[in-house]
């Protein structure tokens, strides 16, 4: 049983992984608790056995004091980031930070002292930027792109719009730079729409499980634009078994994947409104209002490269992962 290195361990996505692969490796958990909610996930945690260590991945002495105590680490999986792109905008330098310096204080550590290890890292389908320079038009209750295929691959240019989306370019950037010159197997996952339970959303991020829980809680949910925007959701579970698949594949070196619910999987807000209506029998009110000049109108991921990769695909239906969610929230 090898060391897993989990960042934002207190996180959603990290608490699911932490849960799911505790008994398949020794884990080492980081957090700077920043995230809403990231204390409530440690404690639950907690009642696992599992200790989640306060470390900044910004800070870099923090960093190394802490992996210098823990061995040898066989994998790293890097989830730690500042996730809103409204709250990269308001603080510009503690999004860096968190997204671009704690990404080479990781890799520098590694390349330093432990070259071998495996890395996962996260990136974001943000790091295509708003997608403007396509055409899309309304069919129904989503838009749907003009002239081109319904899925992105790898190819599409990356175009950086807004703080969030420029720092995870440069993490991106520098997975890639640090897996080829150095030699090291990490990889850079530029993921969709990932939901799942634990999950602490904001308006601008989480948007799923933030729409079911503003759903749950209010007669009027207040939309940015027409609700008409899709994106490919990905339940946290075919996430975290794509994790496990890739720390059991022959090593890439600074290559990146495209990851997320595929075609199938993709959803506009309107149609998650009228999932849920039709799950729960609730109607759904919501007020329009101006979508963000950052916002992609669509976005859906070519799982094509990933799926040669490993074999994975997403097996989480959109009805089933929002079943579980509400299942969840009303615990």
């Amino acid at each position: 049983m090898g060391k897993l290195l989990i960042t934002g361990a207190a996180g959603f996505i990290g608490t699911n992984c932490a849960l799911s692969l505790r008994d398949d490796f020794e884990l080492i958990l980081i957090d700077n608790f920043s995230r809403s909610g990231s204390e409530k996930n440690a404690a639950m945690l907690k009642d696992f056995g599992l200790t989640v260590l306060n470390v900044d991945v910004a800070d870099r002495s923090a960093v190394n004091s802490t992996l210098d105590k823990q061995g040898d680490i066989s994998a790293i999986l890097h989830l730690a980031a500042q996730t809103s792109l409204l709250e990269s905008l308001k603080n510009p330098i503690e999004d860096f930070d968190s997204n671009a310096l704690g990404t080479i204080n990781l890799l520098e550590y590694f390349r330093i002292n432990n070259p071998n290890c495996r890395g996962i890292f996260l990136s974001s389908n943000k790091v295509y930027g708003n997608l403007n320079e396509f055409d899309f038009a309304q069919n129904g209750k989503r838009y749907v792109p003009v002239g081109i295929k319904p899925a992105f691959g790898e190819s599409l240019p990356v175009l950086p719009k807004g703080g969030y989306s420029i720092s995870k370019s440069i993490s991106d950037a520098y997975v890639q730079e640090y897996g080829k010159r150095y030699s090291m197997p990490v990889i850079s996952l530029r993921q969709s729409a990932v939901y799942g339970p634990y999950q602490n959303p904001r308006s601008d991020q989480g948007w799923v499980v933030h729409f079911l829980r503003e759903l749950n809680a209010t007669n009027v949910v207040q939309l940015r634009g027409e609700g008409l925007q899709v994106r490919d959701i990905l339940f946290v579970d075919d996430f975290v078994e794509l994790a496990r698949m890739i720390l059991e594949s022959q090593p890439k070196f600074g290559d990146f994947f495209n990851v997320g619910g595929g075609v199938d999987n993709s959803l506009s807000i309107l149609e998650l409104f009228e999932l849920y209506t039709d799950i729960t029998g609730t109607p759904v009110s919501y007020k329009t209002a101006t979508m963000d000049l950052e916002d992609q109108k669509y976005f859906v991921s070519d799982n094509q490269k990933i799926r040669e990769y490993t074999g994975w695909l997403p097996k989480v239906s959109p009805r089933d992962g929002v079943s579980r969610i509400l299942k969840h929230l009303s615990l």
